[in-house]
């Protein structure tokens, strides 16, 4: 029994070695199947071998078949090299020293005769890590002159053709954009197959790591505009051309290199994308620009910037910089500008800045600020800004700002700072100011402000403290004139009123009643409104002067007009801070409507001497008479 569990345990040993090393061989064979037939690897040591007996070794290591003519190839050929994990491409090159070409179909590499003068000469060979003799993927190898460009694929090689040399060499750009640029000078007549070396560049890969604002362009042009272009990574030199036309982006005359060129002139007849432009740039339906822009700028669709645009910029719908507007926008739906603009922005829609701005922003709906506006908003339906604004703010419902404000704000509801305001606010419903506002607050409802240095004019004003006058229905100072009244007149024995505002102008509510008339069926009672002020004569003594108008009802019903209008004027002496009393003299005017017959006795206990009588329009009679009112004051 101790045999046979021996036997079995030798057997499934073997089998899964046996399984191990068939999964080994059949994974390299499907990396090898997978590797293009000229970037497979031979090592092999010809010694003075036939060239078609060569051949034949190449490709049986490599796996797979060349075809060939024997007037083209001369298989008697005796060579001797060797070969130590060399690509098929490079041995071919060692080979035939470029008198051939070769294509690959399918499992087959095809050599034919090389052209002896062709229009167009192909420079091609590998990049690799001069440190670690790694081939490198995704670099850039371009020729500034003609604009051609290649960009290395996963082993490292690139094919650039370059139409009709004429110079005795050419001079090769290479760029990667953790690497060091390099140039290399070629002779179209001594190319061959090049294998360039690049050197990596630590501090330039730091600097590119440690900077936020590069990573967020680079994002945009790399990962949002052109996510598929390698040479915006890879190329820092600039190239500069006259005129370029574009039917697409990288598709026109600078080809893949578009983004790295800065025209005079630019027409994209659909779109186009490019680093810059210096006198003028029309998209049929876009223009995208990585860098600045100056002069004019045109397109029916939009207009992309990464840096800054100085002149005029034009789009039927979208105008969006990522740096300062230095001159004027116009746009159908909105602008967007990411530092700020300095001169003029008009949109249909929404103006939208990050930034200090300054000049005009005009939108149909709202301009967006993120930052300072030192220049004048004027929207249809709001301004909003996180910084600093001024002179003006003008919109059909609200402007807000979180800081200060220091000009004129101007909206058809509210009005909202966050900080202080120097100027004026004028709304239809409400005009806020968290801190002071030093000039006017004008409203058709509320202003609120903590403190106040001019004037208050709304159906509310409220505030902490103000040096000017509120003047509204009801206004209320936190550190202001609030007082509450206990008195006594010739007419109404109990009245109370509260007095609110500022001592030299406040607001009076008043109400009062007959307690003659309170087990009657119909309370005799008034409710009235008036203004009025108290200037100091000293310490403990004032001087008051109130106008009210009160409405006398008989019940709960107002059958007709009776009012009693006051203009009260007496003195207020404070023997304690909190406490008074007043006494004056009143001049009293009652207007009544003569066709009604049913009023109340008004004069029940003393009937004072009437001075004047007379009737007016529309039957309004009016007596005139003397009074007085005494009573105390509270807080």
């Amino acid at each position: 029994m101790g045999k046979s569990f021996w036997m079995v345990r030798v057997v499934r040993r073997d089998i899964a070695f046996v399984f191990a090393v068939f999964a080994l061989l059949a994974s390299a064979y499907v990396a090898r199947s997978e590797t293009p037939l000229l970037e497979r690897t031979v090592t092999i040591s010809l010694v003075q071998e036939r060239l078609d007996i060569a051949l034949n070794k190449i490709s049986q290591q490599a796996g797979f078949t060349f075809s060939y003519s024997p007037s083209i190839v001369d298989v008697s050929r005796v060579v001797t090299f060797n070969f130590a994990g060399n690509t098929v491409r490079e041995v071919l090159q060692t080979l035939f020293e470029g008198s051939v070409q070769y294509k690959v179909r399918g499992n087959y590499v095809i050599l034919t005769r090389a052209a002896k003068q062709p229009s167009e000469q192909t420079y091609s060979g590998y990049v690799v890590d001069e440190a670690t003799g790694k081939r490198l993927q995704n670099v850039s190898v371009y020729d500034p002159l003609t604009m051609a460009s290649a960009v290395t694929d996963e082993y490292g090689f690139f094919e650039i053709k370059i139409n009709k040399p004429t110079a005795d060499e050419v001079r090769l750009a290479v760029a990667r954009r953790e690497y060091g640029d390099t140039v290399v000078a070629v002779s179209p007549a001594k190319a061959g197959l090049l294998k360039i070396p690049m050197n990596f560049n630590e501090e330039r890969m730091n600097t590119l790591a440690d900077s936020v604002a590069e990573k967020l362009r680079r994002f945009w042009h790399t990962k949002v505009l052109a996510p598929e272009n390698v040479n915006i990574h890879n190329i820092q030199d600039t190239l500069y051309r006259t005129t370029q036309v574009s039917i697409w982006p990288f598709v026109g005359t600078n080809h893949t290199l578009s983004g790295n060129v800065i025209n005079e002139y630019s027409f994209n007849i659909f779109g186009g994308y490019e680093l810059g432009v210096t006198k003028l740039e029309i998209g049929g339906l876009f223009n995208i620009d990585r860098g600045d822009v100056y002069g004019t700028q045109l397109a029916t669709v939009f207009n992309a910037t990464g840096g800054k645009a100085h002149g005029f910029q034009a789009a039927g719908m979208v105008n969006l910089n990522l740096d300062t507007v230095r001159g004027a926008q116009f746009a159908g739906i909105s602008n967007v500008s990411w530092a700020g603009t300095e001169k003029f922005s008009a949109a249909g829609m929404i103006n939208l800045t990050h930034g200090r701005s300054r000049g005009a922003h005009i939108a149909g709906i709202g301009n967006f600020n993120l930052g300072e506006q030192s220049g004048t908003q004027l929207a249809g339906i709001f301004n909003f800004a996180t910084g600093e604004t001024g002179p003006a703010q003008m919109a059909g419902i609200m402007n807000f700002t979180t800081r200060d404000h220091v000009g004129g704000q101007g909206a058809g509801i509210m009005n909202f700072s966050a900080a202080n305001v120097k100027g004026a606010q004028v709304g239809g419903l409400l005009n806020f100011a968290a801190r002071k506002v030093t000039g006017a607050q004008v409203s058709g409802g509320l202003n609120y402000a903590t403190k106040v240095a001019g004037v208050q004019v709304g159906l509310v004003n409220i505030s902490d403290s103000i040096k000017g006058v509120p003047i509204g229905f009801f206004s209320f100072v936190m550190k202001g004139y609030h007082q509450l009244e206990v008195s006594a007149d010739e007419v109404f024995y109990t009245n109370v009123a509260f007095r609110t505002g500022l001592h030299y102008f406040y607001n009076i509510f008043t109400a009062g009643a007959k307690p003659s008339t309170f087990n009657d069926e119909h309370t005799y009672w008034t409710a009235g409104y008036g203004v009025g002020t108290a200037p100091n004569l000293s310490r403990h003594l004032r001087l008051n002067a109130d106008l009210t108008a009160n409405q006398i009802f008989s019940g709960y019903t107002l059958d007709a007009l009776n009012i009693v209008s006051k203009l009260y004027a007496g003195i207020e002496y404070h023997p304690a801070p909190k406490f008074g009393f007043i006494a004056g003299i009143t001049l009293n005017a009652h207007y009544t409507d003569s066709n009604f017959t049913e009023y109340p006795e008004l004069f029940t206990d003393y009937k004072p001497r009437i001075v004047h009588e007379t009737t007016l329009e529309d039957n309004i009679n009016v007596k005139l008479w003397l009074g007085a009112k005494v009573g105390l004051r509270f807080f």
